[in-house]
């Protein structure tokens, strides 16, 4: 934590710091798990896409190896920018010992940074099908119509249909992750889901199909064949989509310079800091809390979701 000290401001700030940072705390990020984060010390990151090497292919005798070459798509930046939000604290609610509104300040202005950095973080999800927030293939994060670098077959993370998250639904995510080429055309056989992202009312259709030993709405006792796929308690009540009918299957998040996993990233360039300072003219204390990141992805491989029916 950065800090910068006046004379008035600095006998208030480390209690008003404190009361800062515990609401902050209290607020686990949801994204976290789910997205994860990396660290930056530039101004943005870039991502390069290449593909893998083709099949092997005949090679008769007597005759040279046939040599590939990777394809190397369009770059993605990921530029950082700047957030921040301050409050003032008169002399005179010092003077008059007003120190629930004082605490009351510094909780909001902690609230405020962890609700915007955690809206920031689902906007991936929220902006999912908005061709404004498009990956390497220039297409939104969800799309019926993925182009593969080597100009093979397209290739759907939606449904073509949008429907409300089901049995039926669920099937449909576990046999595209099942069924995922890369861009050269070979199986994906690393990748699979390991959450789904869900409005809280839908939470409900998420246990019957994760957690029923039989086959949720029918009555001849058939097995749940789709029990254990992903963990039963492995979906997330999300409260920031803006979507409730809408809902995504997400494998686990890419390492950096990994391969497998989804794509979708949160880059820290600085994280929650704060600063104080006073106003010699009116003989108040200022706080201020500052931060900066950015949030995108490139590959859309590791997602797949719906906005609903």
């Amino acid at each position: 934590m950065a800090t910068t000290t006046g004379g008035f401001s600095a006998l208030l700030a480390p209690g008003l710091y404190e009361v800062m940072f515990n609401a902050i705390d209290e607020q686990k990020p949801a994204w976290m798990p789910v997205i994860g984060s990396r660290d930056s010390k530039r101004a943005y990151e870039e991502d390069l896409k290449v593909t893998g090497l083709g099949s092997m292919v005949p090679k008769p005798e007597g005759t040279n190896i046939t040599f590939d070459d990777p394809i190397i798509g369009d770059p993605k930046r990921y530029t950082m920018q700047s957030f921040g939000l301050g409050f003032r604290i008169t002399r005179e609610m010092w003077d008059d010992d007003l120190y629930d509104i004082m605490n009351g300040m510094a909780d909001e202005l902690g609230r405020a940074a962890a609700y915007k950095i955690e809206v920031d973080a689902w906007s991936m999800l929220n902006n999912a099908f908005n061709p404004a927030f498009p990956g390497f293939d220039g297409l939104p994060l969800l799309h019926i119509a993925h182009t593969r670098l080597d100009g093979g077959a397209t290739a759907a993370n939606k449904p073509s249909t949008d429907v409300d998250f089901s049995y039926t639904a669920y099937q449909a995510g576990l046999d595209h992750f099942n069924t995922m080429k890369d861009d050269r055309g070979k199986p994906l056989v690393a990748i699979s889901p390991a959450i789904i992202v869900l409005d809280p009312t839908f939470q409900w259709a998420a246990r019957e199909v994760l957690q029923s030993e039989y086959k949720p709405y029918t009555a001849n006792n058939e097995i749940n064949a789709l029990k254990g796929e992903i963990s039963e308690n492995g979906y997330l009540n999300c409260r920031y989509l803006t979507d409730s009918d809408s809902w995504f299957m997400l494998a686990k998040p890419r390492k950096k310079n990994g391969k497998n996993g989804h794509d979708l990233k949160f880059w820290w360039r600085t994280k929650p800091e704060t600063a104080d300072a006073d106003d010699f003219l009116s003989g108040d204390a200022l706080f201020k809390i500052f931060c900066r990141y950015t949030t995108g992805f490139g590959e859309w491989r590791g997602v797949y979701g719906s906005s609903g029916g």
